[in-house]
């Protein structure tokens, strides 16, 4: 079963040059990884994007995490996430 997880990103230089054509990189990377991007946003505030992917662990997770940043020129900030019944059911055994 893959693991969810959620990655905020904060461009630290110029965007120029970014697109269709760096995100084909984004997804060649998190399928090397072993991984699935669900959904992608941009974002107003002080992120500028947010991606719902899924790996199967989180040693592939901080590999496609970093890879990409790197190929973005961007801070990133990777969180597991867990679906919301599961939190519930969690929440519920406390």
């Amino acid at each position: 079963m893959m693991q969810a997880y959620v990655s905020l990103y904060k461009y630290k230089g110029p965007i120029k040059g970014g697109g269709r054509e760096r995100f084909e990189k984004v997804k060649n990377i998190v399928t090397d990884e072993k991984g699935i991007i669900r959904h992608m946003y941009g974002l107003l505030g002080e992120y500028d994007a947010l991606s719902v992917a899924e790996f199967p662990d989180n040693r592939a997770a901080m590999r496609a995490a970093l890879r990409i940043g790197n190929l973005i020129n961007a801070q990133t900030n990777t969180l597991a996430a867990v679906e919301g019944d599961d939190f519930l059911q969690i929440m519920s055994e406390l």
